[in-house]
């Protein structure tokens, strides 16, 4: 018997180790699949922001060169309205691009400069006033940059290549002059020259290290062994990590300042894209408010959602005392598949975010039902503290409202009663889309 063991033990040793390491390698390649697999995923996702933003600054430079032949209130102000849906649509898919490709001190800042000229400019044609030489000058520049931007993107997509926003990378090598030299917009309205260099308002002044940076990062992520990637020194300085194993990629930022999550985005489990229904939808929604109360957000209120590969996109705005901070707003990518968080950007929250101060309205919420159109009929009203630039919030009733099927969302000032946006909402494949 001790020999006939020690025989089955001979020889099946090795029988046994290799059936091991053959289930290892199996383990091992297929592991390299679904991470391949989840990396091409965020490949194509990233590709079709990508064109997607290239797309948006073309049109937005013909729009521009379009207003040379323009010369009625009613044509100019149909050119400033296409700019304006021109550069959302432009920071919308910027924002969907990974943290490298963001630059908010470039590219993003020209949009939204560029998108709050154009509104101020259509407030001014609208109210009999014509161009001054000296906003047409600006608006010619902008042109120029628009065209110059809009020419490095379409060339900067190759096979699924993109240029990086690194040091050495795509700013520095093909628009760090350009970036330098955006024109500076002056005129009679509350977007200003030294609003741009204000700081991100909802930060504390105390710094943290990367050492606690990483703490925090860990703590906040314990399933996952995260790497640091480095500094971003940006207007929001922040602690850069990643990881990548089964569970697929991962990148987290953490402010300097207080040591906040600013943002962070993993992988996907499918890839579907249809509009959820409404079951489903409630699901999503609950699994991301449960992550901004957990993460320590407070009162937030859910505004449009967009739908990608994968993922459904939710912006959610701070809520204090019963008034929508629209300024503070905070993304969250919810997996389709599994019904989980894989993503938060809290980029326009930690730059706006402080308590507020609010005069109580002269305007009833019945006076605001009264001020809309009789052709729409009011189904919701709340109040709202809405930006007209980064330096001016102003206080308003949003009216949701309805005509012949169509969805509108009215913004009355609750002190004069004027009407300060009208947006029309249009439920598309990719979601809800606000023009």
């Amino acid at each position: 018997m001790i020999r006939l063991s020690k025989k089955i033990w001979l020889f099946g040793f090795p029988a046994i180790l290799l059936v091991g390491l053959a289930v290892m390698t199996v383990t091992f390649f297929r592991q390299r699949e679904t991470i391949a697999e989840q990396r091409r995923v965020i490949e194509a996702q990233t590709e079709s922001a990508y064109r997607a933003l290239s797309n948006d600054l073309n049109d937005l430079s013909v729009a521009l060169g379009k207003l040379d032949a323009a010369s009625t209130p009613a044509s100019l102000s149909k050119r400033f309205a296409e700019i304006r849906r021109l550069t959302a649509g432009a920071t919308r898919a910027l924002s969907l691009l990974p943290v490298s490709y963001a630059d908010d001190s470039g590219l993003m800042q020209f949009l939204t400069r560029t998108g709050d000229y154009a509104d101020t400019l259509m407030d001014r044609v609208l109210s009999g006033q014509m161009l001054t030489g000296g906003q047409l000058e600006s608006l010619g520049a902008l042109r120029t940059c628009c065209a110059d931007l809009s020419a490095s993107y379409d060339g900067g997509c190759v096979d699924g290549s993109f240029p990086a926003a690194g040091e050495d990378g795509f700013y520095a090598e093909a628009d760090e002059e350009n970036l330098a030299n955006y024109p500076t917009l002056l005129y009679d309205g509350p977007f200003s020259e030294s609003s741009e260099q204000a700081e991100p308002l909802g930060l504390p002044d105390e710094t943290v290290g990367e050492a606690e940076a990483a703490r925090i990062a860990q703590d906040l992520f314990p399933d996952r062994t995260l790497a640091f990637d480095g500094k971003t020194e940006s207007t929001i300085v922040t602690y850069d990590f990643s990881a990548a194993d089964e569970k697929g990629e991962l990148c987290v930022s953490i402010t300097e300042r207080g040591g906040l999550l600013l943002y962070f985005m993993g992988t996907p489990a499918g890839a579907n894209s249809d509009p959820p229904g409404d079951e489903e939808s409630e699901r999503l929604h609950a699994a991301a408010s449960a992550c901004l109360e957990q993460l320590g957000f407070g009162r937030m209120e859910p505004s449009y959602a967009q739908y990608y590969a994968g993922t459904v996109v939710i912006n959610y705005a701070a809520v204090q005392s019963g008034v929508i901070l629209y300024a503070d707003l905070v993304k969250v990518y919810v997996d389709r598949e599994t019904e989980r968080v894989i993503g938060l950007d809290a980029t326009n929250y930690r730059f706006c975010h402080r308590p507020r101060t609010f005069d109580r309205p002269i305007l009833t919420e019945a006076d605001a039902k009264n001020t809309v159109s009789d052709t729409l009929t009011v189904e919701h009203t709340a109040l709202a503290l809405i930006p007209k630039s980064r330096t001016l919030e102003v206080l308003c009733y949003e009216c949701k409202c309805t005509a012949n099927g169509t969805f509108f969302l009215v913004y009355v000032n609750a002190e004069t009663g004027a009407e300060e946006e009208i947006f029309e909402v249009i439920n598309s494949e990719e979601g809800d889309l606000v023009v």
